[in-house]
């Protein structure tokens, strides 16, 4: 099953300003004795371009019609509904990406337990980047349901670290914190947890923390999750990128301003490279980082990063892949 970039990414839009970190995690597959090569992780953080994600898209898209033509089978139905809901996902179509999960879960009312409530999780991270964060509780809160009379602590704890990232999204920064630091004592040194959750579950404290002032107890988690990062997927990975820009944002935020400026200049660097200079992740973030430069007085970077990033909305329209202005694409995880 396809993962969506959209979830690997994460959103950064959750913080004092609306800027959430970088998810490595795009679905909450539970715990794994098994750990991806570094090959293998490193292949699965590069991101398609435009024109590859609707390439994609088109193909699945005619696989889902002869699908639902021929009355295939319900594994078949589920597996492309999830595949195609996560290229529109990646691909900023939140609707179309809506519309698809609710078929997949409707498919999956009669099926097995763990899978919809993984659908259920996954439409929840959707609905926080459309800007919907009480519905986003009402799907955390059906998936943790499930869970719970399922019973694997390991995925009730995946709840709880969406549960925390919506409530951040709420401004109720005492309720993230308190199901942050719950998903934390279950995820953060267990090594059957997937790498991915446990990077994860530190940015949704740091996250809880910087939404209470104390950005300065967030940078360690930062610095960890960032480590962990670099030891899966590469040391010049776009999660990598997307990571050292979050940590440099947020001693941003702690009045670290020579650190930030280290930070997230690497970050939106590593970003370019990767993502382009037209992407809605890479403008949003060099919008953040225009702003930090003029209050550190550098006017000259500032209106030059400024100009580039009217140029490529001049070019590309980057409402079209992103719900909101201050957000990155899709957070968390199923």
């Amino acid at each position: 099953m396809i993962r969506s970039f959209a979830g690997v990414l994460g959103v950064l839009g959750l913080l004092s300003v609306g800027l959430m970190g970088v998810s490595a995690s795009g679905q909450q597959a539970g715990a794994s004795s098994s750990a991806p090569s570094q090959a293998e992780a490193q292949n699965e953080a590069k991101f398609p371009d435009r024109p590859e994600l609707l390439r994609r898209i088109a193909l699945y898209e005619a696989a889902i019609r002869n699908a639902e033509t021929t009355h295939a089978a319900t594994e078949i139905l589920v597996t492309i509904y999830a595949n195609l809901a996560a290229l529109y996902e990646d691909a900023g179509m939140y609707s179309k990406s809506e519309d698809v999960m609710r078929r997949e879960i409707s498919v999956l009312r009669s099926g097995p337990l763990d899978e919809l409530a993984d659908a259920v999780g996954h439409l929840a991270v959707l609905h926080i980047a459309m800007g919907d964060p009480r519905q986003a509780e009402k799907d955390d809160f059906e998936a943790l349901r499930i869970r719970e009379s399922v019973g694997d602590p390991v995925r009730v704890a995946l709840t709880w670290t969406n549960l925390a990232a919506v409530y951040v999204r709420e401004r109720r920064p005492k309720k993230a914190l308190d199901y942050a630091q719950k998903a934390m004592a279950v995820l953060a040194d267990d090594p059957k947890v997937e790498v991915a959750d446990r990077i994860e579950v530190r940015h949704a404290l740091a996250y809880a923390l910087c939404a209470l002032k104390e950005c300065g107890q967030a940078i360690p988690l930062l610095k960890e999750a960032l480590a962990l990062q670099a030891s899966v997927y590469g040391a010049d990975s776009l999660l990598v990128g997307t990571g050292t820009y979050l940590l440099g944002y947020t001693y941003w935020q702690n009045g670290e301003m020579d650190k930030a400026a280290y930070c997230m200049g690497r970050g939106t660097a590593r970003m370019k490279v990767e993502l382009g200079w037209g992407h809605t992740i890479y403008l949003n973030a060099m919008t953040q980082y225009a702003k930090f430069l003029r209050e550190r007085g550098q006017m000259e970077a500032a209106t030059t990063a400024e100009r580039e990033i009217k140029m490529a909305n001049a070019v590309v329209d980057a409402r079209t892949l992103s719900a909101s202005p201050n957000a990155f694409l899709a957070a968390g995880a199923r």
